[in-house]
């Protein structure tokens, strides 16, 4: 059985004042007026909530000391995590000159604050996005394949497939709406994002590649992030050059079709993370495009054509964003890799929640053990604090039992004339509480007596940093005429840990002492993982998701649900960067030889249609609505199942038990049929579940009397418009020979 929770008195203020009262008669039989006008009545009302006060205090005696406990332990809460996000500068009407912004620039939305993370040049120019969207040539019927055969005849094209394509833009999302990407290598027919440079309305092109040419564009990319999932192996191997993209100029000095690639720099794989890629921008007589004639514009790897738009006049140069080519000998993209983009834009700067503070002064130093400081304002952003003590450095370590004695520091001109001197200037930083803890002398130095203590840091996070597309709008330092946005919303702000949550975790933390060993060290700690807000976590032993029907020793697959996803909300997917954050979390506390996996779920779609009767007296549309939220309910990752605690991995969905489910809603008096289908197929009485499979549910269709059939449900029966030639599009130019697939623009019918 589990322990009681202590308490030492259970008696109130009315308990004392009545005892006190009962108590006259036996101690003083002559106190005889008793009524609360007596002043000695008033006497035992006020020793009665004084008792009271002291009584309460006394029962805070078991909570004081698990939180002493939970200090001595030295078990820092989980701090509350800074969001980040991206930031595009524009300079829309301005002056016309290219402005510098350094590092640090203050930004804030409402009243988050907001600071960059680096520097940037805010060029005067605009900049759109295109690509050439797969299209068909039949039209009402009317195949004009042969017509455009006949169009480019002249060309020398022998051999050669002629692929359709429709100039498209690549619109931002807007505010208030949800991120939509695209797939370089599928969704366009040459695998490739043409990025327009533009001159201002005010200006003319030649003027603005004289303003441009020599600075660096600052690229900004957001990647659209599935999940794949990340692996850790059991001996870290070295890590593997991500696969760069190429960023490449038109070479206009003659008329022949080549592109120049350009030099760059980025801090990290920037098809895993969001971020800015630095471009080193060419002179002025570089930063040109061919002349297009009207039958030439747009085909084969020129770029897209600009006829009947308005950026044709605007237009400075080109910018090819592509996969590397398949082959040295063919300028041909590769169409194998996977390159899903949600947002692409120039004058971008990656920002983080923080606010920066500079010569804080702290409590003096007092020579004695153990001294404590707190900082003014918390949590304190991860390795931003710079600590002076009597303006010398001191730098943070993550145990004071570690730090060398401070009589190290004499000894070590003498003896150890190689010795790191000051190596003993430590502290020990919580990050939740702004509580910096200095050594004994022993175990680290000890500020003298009088010194000067001066911090230098930053500070900030928690939800309020999770904001929408657009929110960040305020730059009080920023030049005039220069306006921001985020064209992304923020992403990795989290809560900090309740004391509630830290006293709950302090038998976890004692248990696993942050090793991954047992099943259940492995889902408290990922529960634990700063930056994301996990739903739920499965953990499969002996599993590696790359062999799921062989056992696999040595392998432990981590399964995490996310506890919120906007796009879909009732099957949550996590993102790469949530299962990224999970597995450097985990990196460090497992098992050298364990073969780690961080998976998200494999959802296989499910189609329900339910007939049923409604009590008499009851309004069937409310039941109707009751009816598909229990079975949304029961069929959910996080809180469906007979337990409530998401629907387990390898369980079988078997119409009967959902049949069962819908009978408990109040107002269904009987369920006359329900069938269940995948997205292709007939109906099953049981859709199987195997590895990683979770139910999504994709319609639910409740009427009265008998179950709408699933074709019905699923559009099987509605005529299909399947000439869109995405797929043909999409898979042509990954195929045998290089250039054998040419890409056509179709010129639209209408407007």
């Amino acid at each position: 059985m589990s322990l009681p929770q202590p308490k030492f008195e259970t008696r109130t203020y009315r308990d004392l004042y009545n005892e006190a009262i009962a108590r006259i008669a036996a101690h003083t039989p002559e106190w005889t007026n008793r009524s609360e006008p007596d002043p000695g009545v008033t006497l035992l009302q006020l020793f009665a909530f004084m008792t009271e006060s002291l009584l309460y205090r006394t029962n805070l005696i078991p909570e004081r000391n698990r939180q002493k406990f939970l200090r001595l332990l030295q078990i820092p809460m989980r701090p509350a995590a800074a969001a980040s996000g991206l930031v595009s500068f524009s300079n829309p009407r301005g002056p016309f000159d290219v402005y510098i912004l350094n590092a640090n620039l203050s930004l804030a939305a409402g009243s988050v604050s907001f600071r960059t993370d680096s520097g940037l040049a805010v060029l005067p120019i605009e900049s759109r996005i295109y690509y050439k969207k797969p299209v068909s040539t039949t039209d009402d019927g009317t195949d004009l394949t042969e017509l455009y055969n006949n169009l480019y005849a002249a060309f020398d094209l022998p051999d050669k497939q002629l692929e359709f394509y429709e100039t498209t833009v690549f619109e931002p999302a807007a505010s208030g709406t949800n991120l939509k990407s695209i797939d370089i290598a599928r969704e366009t027919v040459d695998g490739t994002l043409w990025l327009a440079l533009l001159a201002r309305s005010s200006e003319s092109p030649d003027q603005a590649r004289e303003k441009i040419a020599n600075t660096v564009l600052s690229l900004g990319l957001f990647p659209a992030i599935g999940e794949e999932g990340c692996s850790v192996e059991p001996v870290p191997a070295m890590a593997d050059t991500p696969q760069p993209l190429v960023f490449e100029l038109p070479n206009a000095a003659d008329q022949r079709i080549r592109y120049e690639p350009l030099d760059y720099s980025a801090e990290h794989d920037l098809m895993k993370q969001p971020g800015v890629v630095k471009i080193r921008l060419p002179a002025a007589n570089k930063l040109t495009t061919w002349a297009e004639e009207a039958l030439t514009a747009g085909v084969d790897n020129r770029p897209p054509s600009l006829e009947n738009t308005d950026d044709q006049d605007r237009l400075i140069t080109w910018l090819r964003i592509r996969a590397p080519q398949v082959d040295t000998t063919a300028d041909v993209a590769s169409r194998q890799l996977s390159i899903k983009l949600a947002w692409c834009g120039i004058n971008a700067a990656d920002i983080g929640q923080r606010s920066n503070v500079t010569g804080e002064k702290l409590s003096d130093g007092t020579g004695k053990p153990d001294q404590v400081v707190r900082l003014l304002n918390r949590p304190v952003i991860d390795s931003s604090l710079r600590l002076y003590v009597n303006g010398e450095l001191w730098k943070e370590i993550d145990d004071l039992a570690a730090a060398p004695s401070e009589l190290d520091c004499g000894a070590a001109s003498n003896l150890r004339p190689n010795a790191d001197v000051g190596s003993n200037r430590v502290y020990q930083l919580d990050r939740e509480a702004g509580e910096i803890r200095f050594g004994n002398g022993t175990f680290g130095a000890r500020p003298a007596n009088g010194a000067l203590i001066q911090a230098a840091y930053s500070h900030g996070g928690g939800l309020q940093g999770m904001v929408g597309i657009g929110t960040i709008q305020k730059a009080p330092s920023l030049p005039s005429g220069l306006k921001v946005s985020n064209p992304v919303p923020t992403w990795g702000g989290t809560a900090a840990e309740s004391v509630a949550d830290a006293e709950r975790n302090i038998p976890q933390t004692i248990r696993h002492a942050e090793r991954l060993i047992s099943e259940q060290d492995f889902k408290d700690i990922v529960l634990r993982t700063p930056g994301v807000t996990i739903g739920r976590v499965v953990i499969r032993p002996l599993l590696n998701p790359r062999l799921p029907r062989q056992t696999s020793a040595g392998s432990v697959t981590v399964l995490v649900i996310p506890e919120f996803d906007a796009v879909h909300p009732h099957s949550p997917e996590p993102d790469q960067f949530m299962l990224e954050n999970v597995c450097r979390y985990l990196s460090p506390r497992r098992v050298l030889t364990t073969e780690l996996h961080v998976r998200g779920p494999v959802y296989k779609e499910v189609w329900i249609s339910v007939g049923l009767n409604v009590v008499a007296g009851f309004d069937p549309s409310p039941v109707r609505e009751a009816v598909k939220s229990e079975i949304q309910a029961f069929l959910s990752p996080l809180v469906g199942g007979f337990s409530g605690a998401g629907w387990p991995l390898e369980k079988t969905v078997d119409a009967l038990e959902i049949s069962a489910a819908v009978t408990r809603v109040d107002g269904v008096s009987k369920v006359n049929g329900l069938l269940i289908a995948e997205s292709t197929g007939p109906n099953l009485p049981e859709i199987s579940m195997e590895g990683l499979n979770l139910p999504r549910v994709m319609k639910i269709a409740v009427v009265e009397g008998d179950p709408q059939s699933i074709e019905d449900i699923r559009g099987d029966n509605e005529a299909l418009d399947s000439g869109t030639g995405t797929d043909s599009g999409a898979g042509s130019g990954s195929g045998s020979g290089a250039g054998s697939v040419v890409p056509v623009p179709v010129i639209p019918t209408q407007c």
